[in-house]
């Protein structure tokens, strides 16, 4: 019986993985590089239908043919230079499938799209196979989409993007924020802004930023109110923003505690791993335990 119970729990350990195929495009795009012979051309899918593409998705270009040769291409614009870049297809029962293999190449084609080339078939349909990433619990995802952020649009593509305030219903001191990004350029800038007190004075957010997520923790209740009413702006340089979460500060396990209080308990530090006193305000760590500290 007990080996029995041991098998059962370890069954039970094991994760699952669930994997979602969306179909983003359908159509009936004649294909040919050869006219003469064949007739079609060319065809780019855009970009929008990769939105939130990542390392290990599977992308699906459904076919049909009547000739005997056909020939699949799938290609891309590439790296720094835009260059024209083969994808390493694989092909069966007319379907050309492709696995994203690795984040660069996931933004750059969410960024860009892709072009089918070949001789002598037609293009019906486009899929995205995605395993499920279950979140972290308590956090929720209030948006998500692909929008290129850029002040300067002569060196990057895109603009400032506005995030409603209805992103950030019922948003409280404490909570914490993450904005999710990607980028293929070397030195990117980012910039988390909001229209604070009675004058709606443009501030910055006093965020972090660690493997492509800017992070902020909600410093008080007027911010929180102030971002409820009025959003916030993203704004820098060179990324793209992609998905938004709100962890609630009730789901965090981090126990709210006044400064005093802190002082004398022992030596705290802040989430960078730097000492800091009673006067610092955020997440802080005494004793191996986070608190938040007003």
């Amino acid at each position: 019986m007990k080996k029995f119970f041991t098998l059962m729990m370890m069954v039970m350990a094991v994760p699952s993985a669930f994997a979602t195929v969306t179909t983003v495009w359908e159509g009936n795009e004649p294909i040919s590089w050869n006219p003469d012979e064949v007739p079609g051309s060319q065809y780019e899918v855009p970009a929008s239908c990769f939105t939130g593409l990542k390392e290990g998705d599977v992308i699906q270009f459904y076919t049909t043919t009547t000739y005997e040769s056909p020939q699949y291409v799938v290609t891309y614009k590439a790296g720094s230079g835009w260059e024209w870049t083969d994808l390493t297809t694989t092909f069966s029962d007319n379907v050309i499938t492709y696995t994203v293999e690795n984040s660069q190449i996931a933004t750059e084609i969410a960024e860009r799209g892709v072009v089918v080339r070949g001789q002598a078939y037609n293009l019906v349909k486009v899929t995205i196979e995605s395993e499920d990433t279950p979140q972290p619990v308590g956090e929720q995802t209030v948006w998500e989409g692909n929008e290129p952020i850029s002040w300067n649009p002569t060196e990057a593509p895109g603009t400032q993007y506005e995030v409603a305030a209805t992103c950030f219903t019922g948003l409280k001191e404490g909570d914490a924020l993450k904005f999710y990004t990607t980028t293929t350029y070397e030195s990117p800038q980012y910039v988390v802004t909001y229209k604070a007190g009675n004058n709606w004075d443009w501030t910055d957010l006093a965020t972090t930023f660690s493997d492509n997520v800017i992070t902020y923790t909600v410093e008080s209740s007027q911010i929180a109110t102030e971002i409820a009413e009025r959003g916030v702006v993203m704004r820098g340089q060179a990324y793209n923003l992609v998905k938004i979460t709100v962890t609630k500060a009730s789901a965090t396990s981090i126990n709210k505690i006044e400064n005093t209080e802190m002082t004398n308990h022992g030596v705290i530090y802040n989430l960078a791993g730097q000492q800091v006193d009673g006067a610092y305000k955020g997440i802080v760590i005494l004793n191996g335990k986070k608190y938040y500290q007003k």
